[in-house]
């Protein structure tokens, strides 16, 4: 027997019909805050990630050299190709907004929350280098899970890379670089094995404290500017000032609640701003999602400067918060019927009333197995179907049909003929 390959996963129809339904969700919100649905290929070269993503991304793609001797990748992330597709129009009006639904490939350990292959919610707005465009980014994000139901269920975490550079640079690190790499790994270190290493990095190391006390907490975004010293705080006004903004403004987006977290940069090399990670409040998994302002990868990638800002929010962390908290069981099929069917004469008839079905817009499983009516109606309810109809040769011969409501269990009788009519009368229980 031939197994899966390790890092991948089967889907089967029970996690297949919730997970569709979380990614129409995505859709319906993007599509709300007038964002605009592209695609975006599996294959890109990998020199458009040798750009500016980082050298620990490179050794996490799925690369291969093919028959004409490029090097190619799977695409680990989606913002690049996202980008090359923007600046390679020249007659789009600024600012874009565009959200895609890729899947992504990345040669990691598989663990709980991470495999290699996955899909990501990604939304990105170019040509707009305002706080409004940043705040209207993470109000996707949050309004994305608010409408999934996990509201109250999850905080945003947001710091400002420029604001960590001048902190970097203040307490006497001039590899930011590598400054940003050792935050990024705060979490996954030890207390003594970080504070070790930040120690080689600085020249200032009587300084490092005001770093060290600002990593780990959780500060109220309207009690930023009382972090930070005097002289520091009126050098940096305009950043923390923009911050704060941002909070406010969303704010008016979402309930969520935001926090300054200064350990939060994000890996990848290309962010110049504001950067954000969702979290689930318990702590128990990695983060939901993740992003902030990028506003000089368009000039790396095609000598084009473009303003963008954006996120991303894979499909298996979320998967798992919303089985946590009892949402993921969304296994009704909205307006979809069984034919249950007693006979074989039957059976025509019942294609026919499903053909209508179907031309109205519904979903039909015609169930041709002969088995006891009993059975039917089981296995109907177990493939959570909203209605059942009853189709058997006392039905044919009346020309009438019985349609169920599974979920109340009310039922209506009538004529074939007035099958909208019935359909109508038990949706609405007009019994």
């Amino acid at each position: 027997m031939i197994e899966r390959v390790r890092g991948f996963r089967d889907s089967y129809p029970e996690d297949m019909l919730p997970r569709q339904k979380m990614f129409d969700v995505m859709r319906e919100t993007a599509t709300q805050f007038y964002f605009s649905q592209i695609e975006i290929p599996s294959l890109e070269y990998l020199d458009l990630y040798r750009v500016k993503s980082g050298e620990e991304l490179l050794t996490q793609t799925f690369s291969f050299t093919d028959k004409g001797g490029r090097e190619l990748t799977m695409i680990p992330e989606a913002t690049p190709s996202v980008v090359r597709m923007l600046t390679s129009r020249k007659d789009l009006k600024k600012p874009v907004k565009w959200f895609c639904l890729p899947k992504l490939w990345r040669y990691e350990e598989p663990q709980s929350g991470r495999s290699r292959e996955h899909t990501q919610f990604n939304a990105d707005i170019f040509g707009d280098s305002s706080m409004f465009a940043d705040a209207e980014i993470i109000g996707l994000a949050c309004s994305t899970l608010d409408k999934l139901g996990l509201s109250g269920k999850y905080k945003v975490r947001i710091n400002d890379r420029m604001l960590m550079e001048k902190i970097l640079r203040d307490i006497g690190i001039s590899n930011i670089a590598r400054g940003y790499s050792l935050i990024d790994h705060y979490r996954k270190l030890s207390a003594d094995d970080f504070k070790s290493q930040l120690l080689e990095l600085c020249k200032e190391s009587e300084k490092a404290d005001f770093l060290l006390q600002l990593l780990g907490k959780e500060i109220k975004l309207d009690q930023l500017d009382t972090k930070f010293p005097e002289q520091f705080k009126r050098e940096n006004e305009e950043i923390v000032s923009r911050l704060k903004n941002t909070g406010i403004l969303v704010s008016k987006l979402t309930s969520a609640e935001l926090v300054y977290d200064a350990s939060v940069v994000r890996g990848l090399g290309y962010y110049t701003g504001i950067v954000f990670e969702g979290f689930d409040r318990a702590g128990e998994f990695r983060s939901i999602f993740g992003g902030g302002r990028y506003d000089n990868l368009g000039q790396l990638i095609a000598d084009t400067p473009i303003e963008a800002v954006g996120f991303g929010m894979g499909d298996a962390v979320l998967e798992l918060l919303l089985k946590k908290n009892n949402l993921w069981n969304l296994t009704t099929r909205a307006g979809s019927f069984a034919m249950c069917t007693v006979g074989n004469e039957t059976i025509i008839t019942a294609y026919e009333l499903a053909t209508k079905l179907r031309q109205l817009g519904y979903a039909v499983n015609v169930d041709t197995s002969q088995a006891s009516l009993s059975n039917q109606l089981k296995k109907a309810a177990a493939n959570s179907v909203n209605y059942t109809i009853i189709i058997g040769p006392k039905e044919i011969k009346d020309n009438v049909l019985t349609i169920r409501d599974m979920n109340s269990g009310t039922q209506v009788t009538g004529r074939m003929d007035d099958l909208e009519k019935l359909i109508e009368s038990v949706s609405s229980k007009q019994i």
